[in-house]
């Protein structure tokens, strides 16, 4: 008898495979599937602005991409000796405006790349806060901690949400009309004004999202908010502010994505190269051991076989530090 309510997510209509083209816009969460989806070696660019937590910030960042519309100096700004955009997270910043602009432009052009051959765009929505950088009249994505006292902060409701992605999602729609959107809303709770204003704000989030799903063709909804807030229900299962999910969550997320999105043989394979990637990270009490050497020399065979039979794989990195190690043993 389970302890607790299990959540078992619907199949959605379509399987994901090592050939399709991933694009994530949204929150920190997003960052953390889709490098799940990277570790596994799909072809994936993840978050290109940084993390994005309301659906205004996805959705300008949406539209920018579908138009070519690069970033400029002038919309950079200074504080606390970096250049900043208010468009991208802190990751991007630089000391000078010239290597901001490089960092910043480089990741669009790749997402660019992406999102007009993508066949899934996962957008994930972080908070239903939208905040104003009052003296530049500017909606923000970040705020690169500068003083909120130089902020205003309003709520976007659900028929703002939806009118923001409606038009996002055609826009999408005319250069890539075969691209799948995937929505979920994160379960990092955004407590900086309370419970109750998080509440509605994910309410905002959820209610949106659903309409969405509902309107546009090929958008669908997972449940990853339900799993951790619903089905997981326990402390345990955050890190130590009680607010992120900790890796066991997201795995227990992955692992619901996983048998939702994908086929037998596409988690198969994944199985697979898990088994490298965890003989990669191996620390052994004996570098130098004969068993060592069996042990390197094993799944660096195993690595060679998969990039064989599926020639879109890469294990390159993971063939030279079992190279590497051959090598140190050799000359011991």
């Amino acid at each position: 008898m389970e302890l607790r309510a299990v959540l078992k997510p619907n199949r959605l209509p379509f399987q994901i495979t090592h050939h399709d083209k991933i694009l994530t816009l949204g929150s920190c969460f997003s960052e953390n599937i889709g490098e799940r989806f990277l570790n596994y070696k799909f072809d994936i660019e993840i978050n290109p602005f940084g993390q994005q937590y309301n659906p205004h910030s996805i959705a300008k960042g949406i539209s920018r991409l579908i138009n070519n519309d690069f970033y400029q100096k002038d919309e950079l700004f200074e504080f606390a000796e970096q250049f900043h955009s208010w468009d991208f997270h802190s990751d991007y910043s630089r000391s000078t405006a010239e290597q901001a602009l490089i960092a910043m432009n480089q990741s669009f052009e790749k997402a660019r790349i992406q999102l007009l051959k993508a066949n899934y765009l996962f957008i994930t929505f972080g908070t239903a806060h939208l905040f104003r950088h009052i003296q530049s009249a500017t909606d923000v994505s970040n705020c690169h901690k500068i003083s909120g006292s130089q902020f205003s902060k309003r709520y976007l409701k659900t028929s703002e949400i939806v009118t923001l992605m409606t038009e996002a999602i055609n826009q999408i729609r005319q250069v890539n009309p075969n691209c799948k959107i995937l929505f979920t809303v994160s379960p990092v709770r955004y407590l900086a004004f309370g419970f109750e204003e998080n509440n509605l704000s994910k309410s905002y989030l959820i209610s949106a999202v659903h309409e969405l799903c509902e309107n546009m063709s090929d958008s669908y909804y997972f449940p990853a908010y339900e799993l951790v807030m619903d089905d997981l229900r326990d402390y345990r299962f955050f890190t130590e502010d009680f607010l992120h999910p900790n890796r066991m969550a997201t795995q227990y997320v992955w692992e619901n994505l996983a048998n939702v999105l994908m086929s037998d043989s596409t988690r198969g394979l994944c199985a697979e190269i898990d088994k490298v990637l965890t003989a990669a990270n191996h620390r052994p009490r004996n570098p130098l051991s004969n068993a060592h050497r069996s042990f390197l020399t094993k799944f660096l065979k195993l690595a060679e076989q998969l990039e064989l039979s599926h020639s879109y794989l890469n294990f390159n990195s993971e063939k030279a530090l079992f190279n590497n190690g051959l090598q140190q043993i050799s000359a011991s």
